[in-house]
Order: structure tokens, then sequence, then C-alpha cells
């Protein structure tokens, strides 16, 4: 009996196990048939939120850059020019209220040009100091006409007030005669350290004109300056050392060839000797020079020298203003019948602006347009050697010359004499 029931309990644990195994089964197929169910859904479910996205969308062709440029002739420092910005308590300078006007002005371009005519020399240095007795030196180590050497706090200012593109070799570079190299390598280090494109002098006799330039880029755009002067006023002797640079052909061909396809932009500063200066005129050999840079692709060709304005004009596609006058100088009391318009010619000068538009193909392919040309007239504007400021023609009164609205029209036709396409900002008419 006992037997029998051991077999018929082993029996039931039996049953009851296949019951167990068949409800776990069946569980585990089911859970197993929902994970996998489950798992298939969130990959549907990812897929279809993938499918929904949308590609990158495609670069569109062509692309479009654009760049403002302004350029204004030459920062003549007259010693009664920095003498109006010197305090002599905390022999300082201020050249602040010189330039309010054109600052306001400056700041709505990317790239601003003048011509320092002068060169920053150390006025500490005794070699300098010692070679301008007789010159109208009125501080120690700086020097006015006929021989400059001029305080390098204006060319702070002129950084501060929107200034960033300098060219430096002009006819008065080496007006520090036998200390020219102190004057020339003090200047060279004066625009290094300062955020700008520079041109026109050499930091030593080693040093190759044809990999000196600077490049820079704006808003997509790159540009440099190239920079020559074709006289030193008979004191070439002085450039012995070859540190500023003079027009050459052969040279400057090198140089545009070692720069013209690293930059979308080649623009040359030309310090032309040729004609008489206050001249309005332009002369054959520096149409002959303008037309040598154009064939050899220069885009723009930014001319000083002559003091007063002279035309624009374009050639084959190069933009050459022949002399965009001074900037700011004491000329106005050196030159002058007063109601002579011609006579001024050393106080009007100009802003002159343009657009540069490059446009890139999808084949990596770019053209480079020159347009929007504008102009604003401007004149330097002092009472007694005192006060001085450059004022733009558009905020002209007969406070700072009755004669203004005449010399707007005068100048204006000098300008345009080559060529009228251009946008001249009025003149302030008194209203």
């Amino acid at each position: 009996m006992a037997k029998r029931r051991l077999k018929k309990s082993v029996k039931g644990v039996f049953v009851l196990l296949i019951l167990i195994v068949i409800v776990f089964g069946s569980y585990f197929v089911l859970t197993k048939t929902d994970l996998k169910d489950n798992i298939l859904g969130k990959v549907n479910n990812i897929s279809s939120k993938n499918s929904n996205k949308k590609d990158p969308p495609e670069e569109t062709y062509p692309k479009t850059y654009k760049a403002s440029l302004v350029a204004t002739g030459d920062g003549l420092l007259h010693n009664a020019v920095y003498l109006d910005a010197y305090n002599s308590a905390t022999k300082t300078y201020d050249f602040s209220s010189q330039l309010e006007y054109v600052k306001n002005i400056l700041k709505n371009y990317d790239i601003a040009y003048y011509n320092q005519e002068t060169t920053f020399g150390d006025p500490e240095d005794q070699a300098v100091l010692s070679i301008f007795p007789g010159t109208n030196n009125n501080l120690p180590g700086f020097s006015s006409y006929p021989l400059f050497n001029s305080p390098s706090a204006f060319g702070d200012y002129m950084v501060d007030a929107g200034f960033n593109m300098v060219s430096l070799a002009s006819n008065h570079s080496a007006d520090c005669l036998g200390s020219t190299q102190v004057c020339v390598v003090d200047s060279y280090n004066f625009w290094k350290d300062k955020n700008v494109v520079f041109a026109g002098f050499k930091p030593t006799p080693e040093t190759d004109s044809s990999q000196n330039y600077i490049i820079k880029e704006v808003n997509g755009i790159t540009y440099t300056l190239l920079n020559y002067t074709t006289s030193l006023n008979g004191l070439d002797g002085y450039n012995s050392l070859g540190l500023i640079n003079t027009y050459d052909e052969e040279q400057v061909k090198k140089d545009i060839e070692a720069v013209r396809d690293k930059v979308d932009v080649l623009i040359v500063a030309m310090h032309w000797h040729t004609g008489a200066e206050y001249s309005f005129d332009v002369t054959a050999e520096n149409r002959q020079i303008a037309t040598f840079l154009a064939n050899n692709g220069v885009d723009i060709v930014l001319g000083t020298y002559s003091h007063g304005l002279q035309p624009f004009e374009w050639i084959d596609d190069t933009l050459v203003y022949y002399s965009l006058g001074n900037f700011i100088s004491n000329q106005g009391d050196i030159i002058g019948d007063p109601n002579s318009l011609a006579d001024y010619v050393g106080i009007v000068g100009v802003l002159a602006s343009l657009d540069i538009t490059k446009t890139v193909q999808k084949d990596g392919t770019s053209d480079i347009d020159i347009g929007n040309l504008g102009a604003e007239f401007i004149y330097t504007y002092n009472k007694n050697h005192h006060d001085y400021k450059v004022i733009p023609f558009s905020k002209m009164t007969v406070e700072y010359n009755p004669l203004y609205l005449d010399l707007y029209n005068f100048y204006k036709d000098v300008f345009t004499s080559l060529d009228t396409n251009i946008n001249i900002v009025p003149v302030n008419a008194g209203i």
C-alpha cells in the first residue's frame, strides 16, 4: 500500500511539474514575443522619425561677399598742427578734437586708408636731435618744414579714429638725413605694433621687398597694400640702405608678382612726384605709371603728393585716384589769396569711398568688382594756428569759411573732371 502510494505520489508530482513547465514556457514565449514586438516597434519608430528628417540644404551659389573702403590723403604734420594738440603741463598730445568729425564717418567702413607723409622718429635719439638746427623746431627732437620728424602720438589717434591702412613712403621719408635709418626704423616699429596694414618702409636692409607685405581679410575678402615714392626731395643718398620703397618698375613688378595670387584685392599707394605741387592736373608721367600698375594686375591705385585734389579715372578695370589731397596740414597759411578758390588747394581734401564685391562660383572661381564710388570733401580749419579740425563739407558753415559753397563746387569740378560717375556727399546748404 505504501509503495503504491509512493507511485501515486510520484505520478502526481510529475504531472504537476509538466503543468508548471507548460505555464512558464507559455509565459516565456509570450514575454519573448512581446519583447521582440516592443523592440521592433521602437526600431520602426526610430526609422519613422529618421525618415521624417530633412537632408541639410545644399550650399547655394554664387556666394557674395562685400567690403567697404574709404581713402584720404596726406597727414602732413607741420609743427602748428601738433603744437595745437600738445599739453605742455603733461607733455602729452590730444588730437581727438582735430579728428572727431572724421571718426564718425570712418566707423562706417571696413578699410580706412591715409598717407603718413612724415616719419615718427625717436625724439630722445641724440642723432635725431642734432640734425634740425634752424628748421622751425618747436619741440625737442621734432621738426617741421622743410625737414619733418613728427610725434608718433598722431598715429595713435589716427588708429583710434578708425584708420587701419597706412602708406609711409613719401618725398619726406629721408628728412632725418644722417639719422634716416633711425627715423625709418622707428616709424616701421611703431606701425608694426598696430593692427593695421602698412607699407613703404623695410625694417632691415636684408628684408626682401617682394616679401614685405601684410595680408588681411575682411568679410571673406583678402587684401594687401604696396607703397612707393618717386622722389626723396634729392636726399636719395640717405636711403643707401634701401629702407624706403622708391619706385622702380622692375622691383614693383617683382613685388606684384609675389603677392598678386595671394589676395583678392591688390592696392598700390603711389606718392608720385612728377608735376608741380598744388596742381590739379594729371601728368603724363603719373598716367604712365598708373597704366603700368593696371597692366600688372593692380586693382586700386591711391595717389598722393600734390597736396591738392586731382581727378580719378578707370584704366581698364583699375581704379586710379591721382591725388587725394591733404588730410590735415598747415598749408592753408602757406598758400594763398583768401578770395581765390584755387589757392585753397592745400586745405580741401577728400574721403573717397568704394565697395568691393567678391562673387564666388560653385567651381571655386571668383570675381572682384569695385563700384559704388563715393566722396565727401573735407576742409582743414584752424583759427590763428589753433583749434585745427578736419571738417566734412556736409558740416561746413560760414564760420569755417564764408566761401565754402563756392569751394565745394570748384573742387567737385576738379575731382570729377575725368569721370562723373561718383556719388558726392552734398554740401551743407545751411538748411
